[in-house]
């Protein structure tokens, strides 16, 4: 599922190879008064939500005698190079979290268990997780993730720019076309020199993870029966629709990524930026006075792109049976009402339960509102089974050449289409 091909047909070999290091990862137990399990748990949360998911172990290790979670913190990129090979050789992680999308790799490759076991059990509660999410966490009609770290895409912007514009900030935009229109009455280029001093809205072509979420929007997919569909004319005619309304005009500069997105957006030069909403509190840093509404509705339907984690409880617990309850003793224990009060308010993703009232996240008036989102979040590469890596870097290559194409599109997106067929019919 990444480019280092080789590399991993190497580690999973090895890990078909090793079926029994069923016990691996470090010694099961520890010796003493009791035995306690520990649980390996690797993470790439760096910020403070890295804080609040440590405070959440700190608590749970505390709260009972019996299994001891250890965490381990890597970048993102740094837990896909090297899981397979850490399984493989049994110094991998026994639960990790891990993108919704690209974990059906790992799990064609046999890398994450089932866990419909922890579904089926009444005391863990997940009647009460968002079906939406729960949905988005299966494959094949089984259950393997448990819901982590969620959050919808939103637009958020710069609440005196609407100001200087003489633009209700508090007033959301319902379609995409008022989208465009607020973006065009933002873009202010005084000197009229063809580059603005502030553009309407900062849309990251060179990271275009949003063109999965334009089509369904527009009723369409970028997979639909195992075909590519960007060569179709819903695709045509929604990219067409962005490229001529948005790029086209100058509302969004093109062959940016989110960091240079990100960057305008913080430093005054863009009043809207389709983000996350981790970007809130730099964007305060910075003194922006920040407001969000959710991504307005397509032709078809409300849709928004999901920033989907869950947990995952890997090949390496195999059959241990201590370690894989203490593995749901965990992600219960993390997912119970109380923690998801304080993952809310604290880490800014909103709650993977439906049972939290508004009143109980009055802590986090952000999470609050933007919560309902999620109802309407999809994941990215939700039509894929596996790939998702070279489809994505399919995907940032072709949102520059988009934004920078002139007449017909459908040449563009049918040689780009033929790339991901490929993809997909590997």
């Amino acid at each position: 599922m990444t480019k280092k091909a080789n590399r991993v047909l190497a580690a999973v070999l090895a890990l078909a190879a090793g079926v029994g290091l069923t016990g691996c990862g470090g010694q099961s137990t520890e010796q003493g008064a009791d035995k306690v399990t520990t649980i390996t748990l690797w993470h790439g949360f760096t910020e403070k939500d890295g804080d609040t998911l440590q405070a959440i172990i700190k608590d749970f290790n505390a709260s009972q005698k019996h299994y001891r979670v250890k965490a381990e913190k890597n970048p993102w990129n740094v837990i896909n190079d090297k899981l397979m090979s850490g399984l493989s050789a049994g110094n991998g992680p026994d639960i990790l979290t891990y993108q919704a999308d690209s974990a059906r790799g790992f799990i064609t490759q046999g890398a994450f268990l089932p866990t419909d076991d922890f579904y089926a059990d009444p005391a863990n509660e997940t009647k009460v997780y968002r079906a939406n999410v729960v949905k988005d966490g299966m494959l094949d009609g089984k259950h393997y993730g448990v819901p982590m770290g969620h959050a919808p895409y939103s637009v958020y912007y710069n609440k005196e720019a609407f100001r200087k514009a003489g633009i209700d900030p508090g007033q959301a935009p319902a379609t995409w076309d008022d989208l465009v229109d607020l973006a065009r009455k933002l873009t202010v280029d005084a000197n009229k020199d063809g580059t603005p001093e502030q553009y309407g809205i900062a849309l990251a072509d060179k990271e275009s993870g949003y063109i999965p979420t334009f089509l369904q929007a527009a009723g369409s997919d970028l997979v639909e029966g195992g075909k590519a569909t960007l060569d179709g004319d819903k695709a045509v005619k929604t990219m067409t629709y962005w490229r001529d309304k948005v790029y086209a005009p100058r509302f969004s500069p093109s062959n940016i990524s989110l960091t240079d997105a990100q960057t305008l957006f913080v430093s005054g030069k863009a009043a809207m930026f389709f983000i996350g909403p981790w970007v809130a509190q730099t964007a305060k840093d910075k003194g922006i006075d920040v407001g969000t509404f959710e991504f307005p509705a397509g032709p078809a339907a409300r849709v928004t792109q999901a920033a989907s984690l869950y947990w995952y409880v890997t090949s390496q617990v195999g059959q241990d049976k201590s370690k894989r309850e203490g593995a749901y003793e965990f992600m219960r224990f993390f997912n119970n009402h109380r923690n998801q009060i304080t993952w809310a308010t604290e880490a800014n993703y909103p709650p993977n339960r439906t049972d939290i009232t508004g009143e109980e996240l009055k802590g986090n008036p952000l999470i609050a509102q933007i919560s309902p989102y999620m109802d309407r979040a999809k994941l990215l590469l939700g039509s894929l089974k596996t790939g998702f890596a070279d489809v994505q870097s399919e995907l940032n290559a072709l949102g520059p050449k988009i934004s920078a194409s002139q007449g017909d599109i459908r040449p563009i997106l049918k040689a780009s289409n033929d790339r991901i067929q490929s993809l997909i019919d590997k």
